[in-house]
């Protein structure tokens, strides 16, 4: 990335026959540094598994103006991933999963689901569904959850003869909504970090 916050794809280069050990990635990224100029760069950032991190090391002290950075966004992923296997996150995340399937596959629900967001004029579409490994839809698909509490409570109560005993039970569950507001709260800033 330059001052001007532009970036730059230099090369691609299937590594794949080739053992990732740490000195081998260091020779690699080294001959990228040489081609461009070590002076034109000043980190290195990159994960923090162990041969990604010992390339880092070995180049850091062959180039002492470049920096060893560890990437703060997969640092932030990992904290969040942590966070969505937690019992209290992951036991919330199936029950989003469990409302957006139902609502997707049943016709009259998801028809009726689909009229009340029209109705009372809620933006940002229906239910998100949950896929791990994109962290990032934990946030999205419980706020979509928490946007369309009213509806679905409304549903619930209303139109209770389109709904399976399943996905009642988990709207009607006792602090559901109020559950996932404190999984938003904790969710959605490291979200907001990573794609800023």
């Amino acid at each position: 990335m330059t001052p001007s916050r532009e970036e730059y794809l230099y090369k691609l280069e299937d590594l794949s026959e080739n053992s990732h050990t740490g000195n081998y990635l260091a020779e690699v990224i080294g001959k990228v540094i040489e081609k461009i100029g070590p002076n034109k760069i000043s980190a290195i950032v990159s994960d923090n598994a162990a041969n990604v991190r010992n390339a880092r090391e070995t180049l850091q002290n062959k180039y002492l103006n470049i920096e060893n950075v560890r990437c703060i966004a997969h640092a932030v992923n990992l904290i969040a991933c942590d966070i969505t296997k937690e019992n209290f996150g992951d036991r919330l995340l199936r029950k989003v999963n469990i409302l957006g399937s139902f609502f997707k596959n049943s016709h009259q629900a998801g028809a009726k689901l689909k009229q009340l967001i029209k109705d009372h004029n809620i933006h940002s579409g229906g239910i998100k569904l949950y896929c791990k490994t994109r962290w990032t839809t934990a946030s999205d698909s419980v706020d979509s959850i928490i946007r369309l509490e009213s509806v679905l409570e409304q549903i619930a109560t209303n139109d209770s003869n389109l709904l399976n005993d399943r996905v009642k039970r988990v709207i009607q569950t006792r602090n559901f909504f109020s559950d996932l507001r404190i999984l938003l709260f904790v969710l959605d800033p490291l979200r907001k970090a990573v794609l800023a």
